[in-house]
């Protein structure tokens, strides 16, 4: 990394996608280095970049976006007063968002994600989100293992991204 490297962006949108964009000035953003500085190891299959270059004036301002599917801890407060229906609102403030790769069962998905809670914030879920329930999905999930052992229930949620689940406990 250079001196001159800002981040000038780090935002999780409401898709899962996790993006931050690093500027320069003059030269290319070293793009190696922010990848591994940025993307967490079990993101990494999800990650992928692009980079541009903005010349107003002959500044030659050099932009590097490090794109991942989240699969980590979350503030949902920032979701509220924006004016989104009911609804669209998140039923939980602080949870980990886990996406779902393809081939990654629900369940492995949801008791990922909530090993992860443990580690983040100190507690097991109480509650999984998705967005659609699977037609025969239980609605009652046990998770963790040994002392962080816990059952979570599934619920649907509108809010939640296409192929992601939320784990957390309902404020």
């Amino acid at each position: 990394m250079s001196s001159d490297e800002s981040v000038v962006s780090n935002i999780i949108f409401w898709t899962g996608l996790h993006r931050v964009e690093i500027i320069r000035f003059a030269q290319p953003v070293d793009e190696d280095y922010w990848v591994k500085k940025l993307v967490p190891d079990r993101c990494m299959e999800t990650y992928t970049c692009f980079d541009w270059v903005e010349d107003p004036k002959g500044l030659k301002l050099n932009h590097l976006y490090v794109n991942w599917k989240e699969r980590g801890a979350v503030d949902f407060s920032t979701w509220l007063g924006i004016g989104l229906p009911d609804d669209l609102i998140p039923p939980v403030k602080k949870a980990v968002l886990w996406y779902g790769e393809p081939g990654e069962g629900l369940y492995f998905s949801i008791d990922m994600a909530a090993t992860l809670h443990k580690r983040a914030y100190g507690v097991m879920p109480s509650t999984a989100w998705v967005r659609t329930q699977p037609l025969k999905a239980k609605k009652r999930i046990d998770v963790g293992e040994g002392a962080d052992q816990g059952t979570v229930e599934l619920m649907n949620g509108l809010w939640v991204p296409e192929r992601f689940v939320v784990v957390g406990i309902p404020d």
